[in-house]
């Protein structure tokens, strides 16, 4: 029977991984599915050789404080080349460690090496294209610039649009997710998504607690609503909480439920930024890093914008704060404008329309699916 090694190094990519792994088992029911990833990859029937997700971090300099962990992954995956190689190797996003170890890897055992989710390398890293080029068979990618980008690459690639499309439903009426999340429906609701990271919700939930309490300060009555992903420890997000003045609820579960309760949002740099435009959410992006990975990335990044809904836009659509300028008095100042400013408000809901317009048609999952199958079937 055909085998698959799959391996999703953050919560984001486990859970996309998985969604794929399961439509393509559907195509072919006898697949044999190990790999490295985290919880939603098990749930779907791969056998992990590790969780791989508790070494997600933001950028080389953070990741070295996983390195056994990731010197672990790879000795691991190694070994299973050697004793059962795999039709095909799927590696998930997590450029960092995916493209320059375990790629190289899977090529000298002679298996074929698929990429779903392409690392950013048309913002940052374009020296990193010629791991593509030489170690990667086939890259199924999200957004319709990055099939222009590697197709003059000469890399082979397929577009396949972005699985968040399909999903971009909430679960609960509006009235319910009040309910569920003990929110005030009278009241504005300010958003707060720090990521899915663990190390990105600790650098970033205090700032944007912060901010959320100057915002109360400014606006009384404002509530706060802090979207808590699945791959965060428990009780981190709460510990966090606990000291903000203002009133913050916590929601888990769909980030849709939570998104329809929020008048405007405070978001980090990444997939959730996507997911708020999709749900027609005003926003201000945020990011900070550790300040090594940032003077690298100021000498590496090659696009204006790095915050995906502008960079799918082609233009400034939100505002990014980055770094030194993402301040809880700058946060304030941009979260009270969005939810004071009714015009600014509706323009950007309407710029966020036409992004989502660009992210491609439901069926992303079904479309990988069916290009991993095809690059499977000849093996």
């Amino acid at each position: 029977m055909p085998s698959l090694f799959v391996v999703a190094g953050d919560p984001s990519g486990d859970a996309h991984a998985a969604r794929l792994v399961h439509a393509l088992r559907a195509r072919v029911p006898g697949l044999t599915l190990a790999g490295l990833g985290g919880p939603a990859l098990r749930t779907v029937g791969v056998t992990l050789l590790q969780n791989l997700t508790a070494a997600a971090a933001i950028g080389p300099f953070d990741a070295a404080r996983h390195l056994g962990r990731l010197l672990e992954a790879k000795r691991r995956f190694a070994e299973h080349l050697r004793s059962r190689r795999p039709d095909l190797v799927l590696l998930v996003d997590f450029g960092d460690f995916n493209l320059p170890v375990l790629a190289p890897l899977a090529k000298r055992h002679g298996v074929r090496v698929i990429y779903y989710i392409s690392p950013q390398l048309w913002a940052w890293g374009r020296f990193r294209l010629r791991y593509v080029r030489r170690y990667v068979d086939r890259m199924l990618v999200l957004f319709p610039f990055e099939e222009a980008f590697y197709r003059a690459a000469g890399v082979p690639v397929t577009w396949v649009g972005h699985p968040l499309v399909e999903h971009a439903t909430p679960t609960l009426s509006r009235d319910e997710a009040f309910t569920r999340f003990t929110l005030n429906p009278w009241r504005m609701t300010l958003g707060v998504l720090p990521g899915s990271r663990t190390d990105e919700v600790r650098r970033l939930l205090p700032l944007m607690l912060k901010a959320a309490a100057r915002v109360g300060w400014e606006m009384p009555g404002v509530q706060a609503l802090v979207a808590k992903a699945p791959g965060v420890p428990p009780g981190l997000v709460e510990r966090m909480i606990g000291a903000c003045p203002t009133d913050v609820r916590v929601a888990e579960g769909s980030i849709y439920d939570a998104l329809q309760c929020v008048d405007a949002a405070l978001v980090a740099s990444g997939t959730a930024t996507l997911e708020t435009a999709l749900a027609g959410v005003p926003m201000a992006v945020v990011y900070r890093t550790s300040w090594p990975t940032y003077a690298v990335a100021r000498t590496l990044v090659r696009i204006p914008q790095i915050a995906l809904v502008n960079v799918v836009a082609g233009r400034r659509v939100v505002p990014e704060l980055l770094q030194h300028r993402a301040t809880p008095r700058a946060l304030a100042r941009e979260a009270v404008d969005l939810l004071r400013n009714a015009e600014r408000a509706e323009t950007m809901r309407k710029d966020l329309r036409g992004v989502a317009s660009l992210l491609g048609s439901p069926g992303a999952i079904e479309r990988a699916a069916a290009a991993l199958h095809a690059e499977l079937a000849p093996a």
